[in-house]
């Protein structure tokens, strides 16, 4: 049981933080380039995406730490 309950506490963390950092990149690319524009591939290292890649972080380990309980 607790083995599931980890799984999917992971599998909720990963989606919450791809759905977030997918439109704080959006607002990102807005804000710097217009709505037109294609963005450059530094977005990524945009200091706001930093809570998005730890949250993917943590959403990783605790799928992990599910698979070795």
């Amino acid at each position: 049981m607790p083995q599931a309950v980890l799984a999917i506490a992971g599998l909720i963390a990963i989606t919450v933080a791809l759905i977030g950092q997918g439109i704080e990149m959006r607002k990102i690319r807005i804000r710097t380039y217009g709505e037109g524009e294609v963005g450059h591939p530094n977005i990524f290292l945009d200091k706001k995406n930093v809570k998005w890649y730890i949250l993917i972080a943590i959403g990783f380990i605790l799928a992990y730490s599910a698979q070795l309980a």
